[in-house]
């Protein structure tokens, strides 16, 4: 069998006119508009279907196309697969933890419901961990997360939870430990730990046909829906998303992925180089503990409050956090000076020594 290429390599002579004239069959048969990385996932997954149906090149599985049309259904869901990795890009993920951890604070009830539309097996279980790690259900809160996919193998393999030893390498040795236990060729997630997550097969773009019609989500991903839709797929999409959209949630699209401007429908907000959308006319309550830029620019001059006291756990982790910068171990340190800053968040104070040291630590932190 022929092992399937998972990079873009460049096509060859022949196969070059083979694929461009599938590419366009595909845009007319499912409204696509590619792009260079459209481009790129749909040859990816020709290359998936050719190593799945044992076939020599391109031009073979073209053949297959024109003989079998019903094999078209199979190509497309595969290539709006998630690129198959857990928490990518990461940033998305801890700027939505951080924003749903100051949230909670004020939320008048203790249920958390995300909805994840074209997920994949990695987005969702990846969305099921960071809400984990956040703590939400040993404090209580009701935590449901829903995911949407057009594959329907990539909804089998969420419930199956199996993924091959490569798929865990962007994971930590930690997180890889907790969360998945080895099996023959490969690692099963530990559903049990998580949050429960359902998973269905349908169309982002068909609301009237999802499971859960009536819902109201507090966390919205839709990343990667719009690059290769039709002109008007952004327009629509925000519409959906706008209807089921807690009063004070938050929607991430992808990376470089902007929904329409919509007269104030919708605004666009920015932390640490990630963006996100609410609801324009419910703005949330203003984040208190957020501290200024002008602290982090003039780090020298970020003194904390005389009042404030530290418990001497939270004090022991400042002084580790500051050893583990000295080693050159930045990112542990910030992680554990974030526990200090959350420590305080949930007793509704904010944590100006843990600030002045993010701020003198040389990096911006949001």
């Amino acid at each position: 069998m022929i092992p399937p290429r998972s990079s873009p390599l460049p096509l060859g002579p022949a196969e070059e006119p083979a694929f461009t004239a599938l590419a366009a069959e595909a845009g007319r048969r499912f409204g696509a508009a590619f792009t260079p990385r459209g481009r790129g996932k749909l040859l990816a997954a020709v290359w998936a279907r050719q190593f799945q149906l044992d076939l020599a090149d391109l031009a073979a599985y073209a053949a297959v196309l024109k003989a079998d049309p019903g094999e078209w259904n199979r190509l497309w869901p595969q290539a709006l697969t998630d690129g198959g990795a857990f928490f990518r890009p990461v940033q998305q993920f801890k700027v939505a933890e951080a924003l749903l951890r100051e949230w909670a604070v004020g939320a008048p009830e203790r249920d958390l419901r995300v909805l994840s539309l074209g997920p994949g097996a990695f987005e969702a279980i990846s969305l099921a961990i960071t809400l984990e790690e956040a703590g939400f259900r040993s404090k209580n809160w009701q935590v449901e997360i829903s995911g949407l996919d057009l594959n329907p193998e990539a909804v089998a393999r969420a419930g199956a939870g199996f993924f091959r030893s490569d798929e865990l390498d962007g994971l930590s040795d930690g997180r890889r430990r907790k969360w998945f236990t080895p099996r023959a060729g490969g690692f099963i997630f530990k559903a049990a730990l998580a949050p429960a997550i359902t998973l269905a097969a349908g169309n982002a773009y068909e609301p009237e046909t999802w499971p859960w019609p009536a819902a109201s989500f507090d966390l919205i991903f839709c990343r990667d829906l719009t690059w290769e839709a039709p002109p008007e797929a952004p327009g629509r999409l925000m519409e959906i998303l706008r209807s089921v959209l807690a009063p004070t949630g938050f929607i991430f699209t992808g990376p470089g992925e902007f929904l329409p401007e919509a007269s104030g429908k919708l605004i666009l907000e920015e932390r640490a180089g990630v963006t996100w959308y609410r609801q324009g006319l419910r703005r949330t309550k203003a984040n208190r503990f957020h501290q200024p830029r002008r602290l982090r620019k003039e780090a020298g001059t970020a003194v904390a409050p005389a009042e404030e006291v530290l418990a001497p756990e939270l004090a022991l982790k400042l002084v580790e956090a500051e050893r583990l910068r000295t080693e050159g171990r930045p990112d542990e340190a910030r992680d554990l000076v974030r526990e200090v800053i959350l420590a305080f968040l949930e007793q509704g104070r904010p944590a100006w020594a843990a600030w002045a040291w993010l701020a003198g630590s040389g990096r911006r932190e949001d």
